[in-house]
């Protein structure tokens, strides 16, 4: 059900891009910082379809929060805030996929171990002289 609300976020978020254009117009908001906000919607809306949306649920939620708070910020002509949330955002995407990367080495690492144990095994019954079943 989390990743269901994420999405639903991130979509949110995609769908009112407008809203951001409008209040950067009427608001303090620099360029640069709108431009800092569309990019880490950007990243955000990508890990959708990824292997992070499995391994990192949790973090992409906290980016979709993030974004939330920057597009308020834009809204309110913010640039602080809209500024700070977006970076934030983004940086969370780098971490959603370092922890999809660490996550997805560990369950490599877990099956390689248990195909070790089970070769010492065997081996260790060869050794023992019972030879190996068919």
């Amino acid at each position: 059900m989390k990743p269901v609300r994420c999405y639903a976020a991130v979509a949110l978020l995609t769908l009112t891009a407008g809203f951001a254009f409008a209040a950067d117009e009427a608001g303090g908001v620099k360029p640069e910082t709108t431009a800092l906000y569309q990019k880490a919607r950007d990243q955000v809306a990508k890990l959708s379809g990824t292997p992070a949306a499995k391994y990192a649920p949790e973090v992409i939620e906290q980016a979709a929060a993030n974004l939330e708070t920057a597009q308020n910020g834009l809204k309110q002509g913010d640039d602080r805030a809209t500024r700070q949330a977006s970076e934030l955002a983004a940086t969370q995407v780098k971490l959603a996929l370092a922890l999809t990367d660490e996550r997805i080495a560990l369950e490599k690492s877990t099956a390689s171990q248990k195909e070790l144990t089970q070769l010492e095994q065997r081996l260790a019954s060869i050794l023992a002289g019972k030879g190996e079943k068919p």
